[in-house]
């Protein structure tokens, strides 16, 4: 079983000219392995937005100098927070499973 997720948004993009806005879609994805483990899987995918391609216009920049300069700094980020998103989804999971939990018993008890 895989679930996954899309997270559209502009991104904030800080350079020594100034700041501007990339587009940037995570694809968050997990696949169950075992009923105790699951894959976590990251993979972010950035595009020019019209404010970005006007930033690079008018400092002469092409597109895909731009994007090469930048994928170590995104790639440097993704491994950063990627572990991140995991533990955050495994304390929600594991929340939401003591939650179902404690209901199930108090219905037991209840019976």
């Amino acid at each position: 079983m895989e679930d996954n997720t899309l997270v559209v948004s502009p991104s904030d993009v800080f350079t020594p000219t100034g700041r501007t806005k990339v587009g940037v879609v995570w694809d968050l994805r997990v696949r169950k392995l075992d009923d105790r483990t699951c894959e976590f899987t990251n993979t972010v995918h950035s595009s020019a937005t019209p404010e970005l391609e006007d930033f690079l216009g008018k400092q002469g920049i092409p597109w895909e100098v731009f994007k090469a300069a930048r994928k170590p700094i995104s790639e440097a980020h993704n491994r950063q927070e990627t572990p991140l998103f995991a533990k955050s989804i495994e304390r929600h999971a594991l929340n939401r499973c003591a939650r179902v939990d404690r209901a199930s018993t108090l219905a037991f008890e209840n019976v």
